[in-house]
């Protein structure tokens, strides 16, 4: 359900991107709304699907996870029923953050985590390229982190 954003749900918005973890209590203080109405402002955008869950940030390093890498795919037939065979591929594999359909050479972009470069190696060689239809893979190994968030310009 597509709903339009008024002043206020762009408030809640932003101060549930900084912290999500913020109380009913709080969120309602930080945006000038009552404790109720807050909740049900709340409820109203997740049961939209604006937003779409909770979740804690972690640091690849941290984890382990020191190599990030973005991988271009390309697939060797192009229908709909490809397509979607190389999506159920690739959601069951957890090291793919992410995976984009793109315009251009390739037809995907995945980001990925490994815990070295030999893993990503093994990882693209072995598991990747063993899916079929995936005719064409490359990497472009991240070097250093200059930005990253997912707080949406609101």
């Amino acid at each position: 359900m597509k709903i339009a954003l008024n002043q206020k749900d762009r408030q809640l918005l932003g101060v549930l991107q900084e912290e999500g973890r913020m109380s009913q209590i709080d969120l309602a203080d930080r945006v000038a709304l009552s404790p109720s109405q807050s909740g049900r402002r709340v409820k109203r955008l997740e049961e939209a699907g604006i937003i779409e869950g909770y979740t804690a940030v972690l640091d690849t390093a941290a984890t382990g996870l020191s190599v990030v890498a973005f991988v271009m795919v390309s697939l060797e037939r192009h229908g709909e029923r490809e397509a979607a065979a190389f999506a159920r591929a690739v959601e069951g594999r957890p090291n793919v953050l992410e995976c984009w359909s793109i315009s251009g050479d390739d037809d995907y972009m995945l980001r990925v985590v490994a815990t070295d470069l030999r893993e990503l190696s093994d990882w693209m060689m072995h598991d990747l390229l063993a899916i079929e239809n995936v005719s064409n893979v490359h990497s472009i190994i991240a070097l250093d982190k200059v930005k990253y968030t997912t707080k949406l310009p609101l």
